[in-house]
């Protein structure tokens, strides 16, 4: 064992370093191990838009029917409310750290400084100059300003259990190839989404595989309404490099935007700008399925009609950073909004998750859940800017409760498992793990992205088994230093998972609801269909389920 500690936060990004930071002034001793530099994957991409109750001229209740309402009857009431109730103070706490929210120029935070993302009913919405770059040199000089121990480049392998109680990880360092074991008391999980199972077709970073999901799963965890998986509706269709990058929400068309179709048939008109981000990728969903799609698979965004009233609207969106892949892959003329450019859905979020209360406390003792990774705060829809919200929120929320655990708990040593991995270097086989992973990744997309089907999906878990099939046979080279076909392994065994309790949980939902999209059950089920839909691992190994009524814990 490398080393022992009262709290082990796996992921470095907005969860994983507020969950870190909460547990030391809780008085817990506390590592964070991540597979990347602390401050990466979507945390840094992130536009730095931020939602906050509080502000002048908006309401709690306000604020709580709009994530309600978004949800499409599938929220977690009691997230939503410690979501909208703790806002405030943890912005205030992120700006400790040196990431500063735009104030009006008496540097104030009013209405003049905020503006109104889309599904929202009015303007609750903060952003920051620095974006996502600037949150991840604040979560930086958050790690060092509280004298964090971390395990940078370092892949969690599996949550290590004595009698179904949490005791700690496993872990492959990817500087040296070792393998070695961590203790702790209690293990927050924050480690982001699974976008990448969809890629191209996807605005995350390559960190996103899934790997929480998976972990939980395999100790015990239940997971929630995995079919829910948001796409964000305007995307980069081409050229490929680009392809998936987002280029803006709902807000982003404004009051007089429009969407057409290949022969310049309206798909939505103005008022796009009003809607959530689920209605308007139903919308366009409908209309590429109908084969009404250009040249590239998408559809056409003319946000020309808006400089009927002046420039000012587009260059305040253009300040924030989200036109930039506009500028890269279709020249300035698009992003001067002189012409109209070709979008299409992109997947951006896991909405479902791993199920848990108010204090990130799973169902497994000693696992707490925190971010992106665990689900029922948006149910069937994000409402945009919330995502930086909730990872804030409930990291400060999990790693106090975490620690709070620690205190209470005696050390115990954990049984020495033998190498997971390590034996894998030097393996000859047939298949190349990224291979694999493409290929994972391809059939993820066309059988079970946009719209869905059972063959489809039925077809989908097919193709995963087959995968699975094929991992066993791959070749890895001997090189312990920055394997990367080691980490592709590791990935898509993790991505294999997730993947298998996204499809089983699209195919339990006969619906079609939120972000989950059914060509063959193309409306809404009605109240009977308001439950989420519970995984977990049964006796076998095997995923089962139950249906149990949204909006409660």
């Amino acid at each position: 064992m490398k080393d022992c500690y009262d709290v082990v936060v796996v992921g470095g990004g907005g969860a994983g370093v507020m969950a870190a930071v909460a547990a030391v002034e809780a008085g817990a001793r506390v590592a964070i191990v991540c597979k990347e530099p602390i401050g990466y994957g979507n945390t840094r991409m992130a536009v730095g838009l931020t939602a906050c109750a509080g502000l002048p001229g908006d309401s709690r209740e306000a604020f709580l029917d709009d994530v309600t309402v978004s949800g499409e009857g599938l929220c977690t009431r009691e997230l939503v409310e410690t979501l909208v109730d703790d806002s405030r103070a943890a912005l205030t706490k992120l700006e400790e750290f040196g990431h500063m929210f735009n104030r009006d120029h008496h540097g104030v935070l009013s209405r003049e400084a905020l503006s109104r993302a889309g599904g929202h009913s009015l303007a609750r919405t903060l952003s920051s100059s620095g974006a996502g770059v600037g949150l991840a040199q604040s979560l930086r000089a958050a790690v060092e300003k509280y004298h964090l121990s971390f395990f940078e480049d370092t892949l969690t392998l599996s949550l290590i259990q004595t009698e179904g109680v949490i005791r700690g990880i496993s872990a492959l360092s990817l500087a040296d190839g070792e393998e070695f074991l961590l203790g702790a008391k209690a293990v927050v999980l924050a480690t982001g989404g699974g976008g990448w199972l969809f890629y191209p077709q996807t605005s995350n970073n390559r960190g996103t595989v899934g790997d929480g999901y998976a972990l939980a799963f395999r100790a015990g965890a239940k997971l929630m309404d995995m079919e829910q998986v948001q796409l964000i509706p305007f995307a980069i269709t081409h050229p490929e490099a680009y392809r998936g990058l987002i280029c803006g929400e709902p807000v982003v068309a404004g009051p007089l935007g429009i969407i057409y179709d290949s022969e310049g048939r309206t798909v939505l008109g103005p008022g796009i700008n009003n809607l959530t981000r689920s209605a308007v990728v139903r919308a366009m969903a409908g209309a590429i399925r109908e084969g009404r799609a250009g040249e590239h698979g998408g559809l056409t965004l003319d946000l020309r009609p808006n400089l009927e009233k002046g420039p000012g609207y587009r260059d305040k969106l253009r300040a924030t950073g989200i036109f930039d892949a506009v500028l890269v892959a279709y020249g300035r003329k698009a992003y001067n909004w002189e012409e109209p450019w070709s979008i299409m859905p992109t997947v951006h979020y896991f909405m479902g998750g791993i199920k848990a209360d108010k204090d990130g406390r799973t169902t497994v003792p000693g696992l707490y859940a925190a971010g992106e990774v665990m689900g029922g705060v948006h149910g069937g829809n994000r409402l945009g800017s919330v995502a930086l919200t909730e990872v804030l929120v409930f990291g400060l929320r999990a790693g106090r409760a975490a620690a709070s655990h620690a205190k209470d708990t005696k050390q115990l040593l954990m049984l020495q498992t033998g190498p997971v991995v390590s034996p894998l270097f030097g393996k000859q086989g047939r298949h190349r793990p990224l291979t694999l992973c493409r290929k994972l990744q391809k059939s993820m997309w066309t059988l079970a992205g946009l719209v869905r089907e059972e063959a489809q999906l039925q077809r989908a878990l097919e193709v995963i088994e087959e995968i699975s099939r094929e991992a066993r046979d791959v070749s890895i080279p001997a090189e312990t230093v920055y394997n990367t076909e080691l980490r592709d392994w590791v990935e898509l065994d993790f991505m294999l998972e997730t993947a298998r309790l996204v499809v089983t949980s699209a195919l339990l939902r006969k619906e079609s609801r939120g972000a989950h999209l059914r060509s063959d059950f193309p409306d809404r089920g009605g109240h009977g269909w308001e439950r989420n839909i519970i995984l977990f691992r049964g006796e076998n190994g095997l995923v089962e389920n139950n249906l149990e009524e949204a909006g409660h814990e």
